[in-house]
């Protein structure tokens, strides 16, 4: 992307240059140009600027050298002097200095942005492995990101350790980075279709943002391919299971014990469709999420001997079904991209 604006124009009147305001950090005895954006100008250095980016080489070459400030040609950008100076650190310290949590997160979208606009190519690969650990392609790499959010006894708290999905799709479009979107439009597909639609209230800019009508019709339909899929494991994999033929149980003498796994089948099924899971660890539309936790619940210990977890089977049938669990989510987390529309040549 070529900036809007023609940057070889550096007119600068003499009141305007002493209303200017030099960067303190990002600005060098031995600069050679002067970055202006805004009120606040940089004193760098055109050498490491035309290394790491051919457009802002371009853009050097053809401007106009006779307008100084500190006798130096000056080059004006349009971004505001924030994302400048973010733009800059990034490339004289690397991006250590990056958080990629809820606050941090506009900081390091807003850098994304001036990179893909700059073609910085190898500090915008290098930020966005790092979102990729928390926006991955790969399922275990989104287990990994789902329990680092999830508290010991459950509670499910992505906020303020990510930022919203609303966010992370918005970016992803603007940069035309797709691998971002499958597992973002699915993370947004897990709030209602309400909260989907009204987007998030930026206490910054006073207002909502919210996605493009197209993006918004993708999640929705991916929340109905999702929702569909997870009635159908219900259907398959739950509903009327049988006890695996080597079930431990089956040599048991009293008809309850005999019967424990084929119970525990029926009272997950029971408590799936009842959706009580959900509504206890905030995530109400999360297939995923419940195919998990209807492994989980069948390790349940038991109150006492006498009282057994009616949602305890025995190993060998815990483990077939485990089998299966894993399965169902290696296949529905490769039908996300098509579910929501979207093309990524490196998915799962």
């Amino acid at each position: 992307m070529v900036p809007a604006k023609d940057f070889s124009t550096n007119i600068h009147t003499a009141s305007e240059k002493t209303s200017l305001v030099r960067h303190t950090d990002l600005s060098f005895a031995d600069g050679n140009i002067v970055i202006l954006a805004g009120p606040s100008y940089f004193l760098v250095h055109q050498g490491l600027l035309s290394r790491h980016s051919q457009v802002l080489e371009h853009l050097i070459k053809s401007m106009d050298p006779t307008p100084t400030i500190e006798g130096r040609p000056v080059l004006s950008l349009p971004e505001p002097p924030d994302s400048i100076a973010c733009f800059l650190q990034a490339l004289y310290d690397g991006i250590s200095f990056l958080t990629y949590d809820e606050p941090g997160f506009t900081a390091v979208a807003n850098l994304l942005r001036v990179l893909t606009t700059y073609k910085v190519q190898r500090v915008l690969r290098d930020i966005l492995r790092v979102l990729s650990t928390f926006w991955p392609t790969t399922l275990a790499q989104w287990d990994s990101r789902e329990c680092s959010v999830t508290s010991p006894d459950g509670v499910y708290s992505p906020r303020p350790s990510l930022p919203h999905p609303i966010e992370v799709i918005k970016l992803a479009r603007d940069i035309d980075a797709p691998s971002l979107l499958p597992s973002a439009m699915y993370d947004l597909s897990r709030y209602t279709p309400s909260e989907a639609a009204i987007g998030i209230f930026k206490p910054q800019a006073g207002n909502y943002i919210g996605l493009e009508e197209s993006d918004l019709l993708c999640v929705l339909r991916g929340r109905e391919h999702a929702s569909r899929y997870f009635s159908t494991f219900i259907v398959n994999e739950l509903e009327g299971r049988s006890p695996s033929p080597w079930c431990l149980c089956r040599n048991e003498t009293g008809p309850l014990a005999k019967g424990a796994c084929q119970m525990a089948f029926e009272a997950i099924t029971f408590e799936l469709l009842r959706d009580i899971n959900g509504t206890v660890s905030h995530r109400t539309s999360d297939p995923l999420y419940a195919m998990t936790h209807a492994e989980l619940m069948q390790t349940g210990e038991s109150t006492s001997a006498d009282n057994p977890s009616p949602m305890r089977t025995c190993e060998i049938c815990r483990t077939e079904f485990a089998s299966a669990v894993l399965a169902a989510k290696e296949d529905f987390w490769g039908k996300l991209p098509g579910w929501f529309g979207v093309e990524v040549p490196k998915w799962g």
